[in-house]
């Protein structure tokens, strides 16, 4: 139990450390942020629904890149099991001052489990876009690993999500691809904030991000 214990806190530490030479690795990328704020009510031990709203900027945090708004749901099936639904609206500002709408619903899954102080989730996502009479679908596979000790506030983690295209000639096709690691702060019994850097990478162009999200339970 002790060399499992301390082979995770080594993957953990060596992951975080290939996070941040990522950032020197990709000077040319797009630097950007990202901000949401999450709201979620509890209906019962089970159910439960959620809003946020997001801002994003991009050419070096020089300009807004897009506005968001979003409402879901998930439901527990049991400790381990979790379902999810959700739909989102975005405005995204496509240059030269035009701005357009972009929708998107999504359904999910995700199991979890903990061993002493780490916890791991594996989540499955389809989600399908349409913007402007064209339609994209993916599914998104993102794995977390996450350190919530006994007694603290304070949660380190990492994750990869693979992002994987549906249809047309790039079927299963590697879209994306995210790492990020970062800090979950617990503020009180209602309050959450999550800390994180992200590296996004993309054929066309990849992004270093930096985030924030504040959440509200009640």
């Amino acid at each position: 139990m002790f060399m499992i214990k301390i082979y995770y806190s080594r993957f953990f530490c060596l992951s975080l450390f290939l996070l941040i030479t990522f950032v020197g690795w990709a000077q040319s990328d797009d630097f950007t942020s990202w901000t949401k704020l999450n709201a979620k009510h509890k209906i019962n031990s089970r159910f439960a629904v959620s809003g946020n709203l997001e801002f994003r900027t991009k050419d070096d945090m020089s300009r807004i890149d897009r506005l968001g708004i979003a409402v879901g749901g998930d439901y527990r099936v049991s400790s381990y099991l979790k379902l999810e639904t959700g739909y989102e609206m975005h405005y995204r500002n496509r240059g030269e001052s035009e701005w357009k709408f972009r929708y998107r619903y999504q359904i999910g899954a995700s199991t979890s489990l903990q061993y002493q102080n780490w916890k791991f989730s594996l989540r499955e996502r389809f989600q399908q876009t349409f913007d402007q009479g064209s339609t994209s679908s993916r599914l998104r596979s993102r794995l977390k690993i996450a350190y919530a000790p006994a007694k603290g506030i304070v949660s380190p983690y990492f994750s990869a999500e693979l992002y994987q295209s549906i249809g047309g000639a790039s079927f299963w096709s590697i879209a994306r691809m995210r790492y990020r690691s970062g800090l979950e702060v617990e503020l009180s019994k209602k309050w959450m904030l999550d800390l994180y850097y992200c590296r996004q990478y993309e054929p066309a162009k990849s992004k270093n991000i930096v985030g924030l999200e504040v959440s509200y339970s009640f």
